[in-house]
């Protein structure tokens, strides 16, 4: 489950930062908010290829050593090279299908890649307006490369200002600090070595998943596991979507795994720049998950809840509350099908483009 945990981190990296809407923004804000929109387009301009190294999950100063291969395309390759206990590890996003490989666990996580939703980079841009403040903060050199260091502040109390070191020229995040409400400035990730070859083998992309041994656990996205009936049964339990959030993260997508010993639906929130994934598990068959570094676990009303998010302690525990008390008050609501929604607006009411 470590290495669960630490797939979610590595994902949350490779997705970039989000961006604010350019209403209402000074000429500072609107330069970092075009800064980060180089981060964000599902089409990159140049092929990237990367060593990384990136912090662990916790609050530890261990890192791990990652190969990053993205294609203008979209599609990514994660593989961790060190530490040797991580070695093996790999996520494939071939546009369609996202696969995790945990060899020494024997497990293949599956999800539906998120490319096959529709963009919803605008509600992205709201929820970050709304939730942080945008700054340029000068420039500094990473990995040979000039970067543009853009700064977001949060809004609300309990979550850590970001720093974000962005290549001037091709938009690639070079570099992430999280900043606690002490100053104290940790390198969340940070390229070591970058380039950006007008090539990348195809073969890179390809999502294998009938040669490499491990049992699969496969989360797809279904029409009818919110319509009141459908879906639920088939897990053990109906999954709990509270109507609202702290610190204003809020419900992306959802995806379902009802087959084999992992009956669970897995919840992708955001706030607009940080992301974050709340698994929900029966009681009865989730007795022996236990919480890991850099993750946060709680029960309610026979469903196990396991909040993996690069926030503080605190936040998450704040987020998994919100959970629990809606499983407390049955607070399971009805919600058209993630596979029928446009953008994350359905969901949110008062988010529009």
């Amino acid at each position: 489950m470590a290495k669960i945990r630490f797939a979610s981190v590595v994902i949350a990296a490779a997705a970039g930062v989000l961006v604010c809407s350019a209403g209402g923004l000074g000429q500072d804000a609107e330069r970092a908010r075009q800064l980060l929109l180089k981060t964000l387009e599902r089409n990159f301009s140049q092929n990237v290829v990367a060593l990384i190294s990136q912090r662990g999950p916790g609050d530890g100063d261990a890192f791990q050593r990652i190969q990053v291969q993205i294609s203008r395309d979209g599609k990514v390759r994660q593989t961790v090279i060190y530490p040797l206990s991580m070695q093996g590890v790999e996520t494939i996003d071939n546009g369609q299908q996202s696969a995790t490989y945990l060899p020494d666990e024997g497990l293949i996580l599956v999800q539906e890649s998120s490319r096959l939703l529709p963009n919803d980079t605008a509600t992205r841009i709201s929820l970050t307006v709304k939730n942080y403040s945008l700054s340029v903060s000068g420039t500094s050199k990473v990995a040979g490369q000039s970067a543009a260091i853009v700064t977001a502040t949060p809004r609300s109390r309990g979550l850590e200002k970001r720093r974000y070191y962005i290549d001037q020229n091709t938009g690639f995040l070079l570099q992430l600090e999280t900043i606690d409400g002490s100053g104290n400035a940790k390198v969340a990730f940070r390229t070591q070595q970058v380039s950006y070859p007008p090539k990348i083998n195809a073969e890179a992309f390809k999502v294998d998943l009938e040669s490499r041994d491990g049992q699969k656990i496969v989360y797809r996205r279904r029409t009818g596991l919110f319509d009141g009936s459908k879906g639920s049964p088939s897990v053990g339990f109906k999954p709990i979507l509270p109507s609202e959030l702290p610190f204003g993260f809020a419900m992306q997508d959802a995806q379902i795994n009802d087959s084999g010993n992992y009956r669970s639906v897995a919840v992708r929130i955001t706030d607009g720049l940080v992301k974050g994934t709340v698994y929900q598990y029966s009681t009865t068959t989730a007795k022996n998950l236990k919480a890991m570094p850099g993750t946060t676990i709680g029960d309610a009303a026979g469903v196990r809840f396991f909040i993996a998010a690069d926030i503080p302690e605190s936040a998450r525990e704040r987020i998994l509350e919100a959970f629990v008390e809606a499983a407390q008050k049955k607070l399971w609501i009805p919600r058209p099908g993630p596979s029928a929604q446009v953008e994350l607006s359905p969901v949110l009411d008062a988010l529009t483009r």
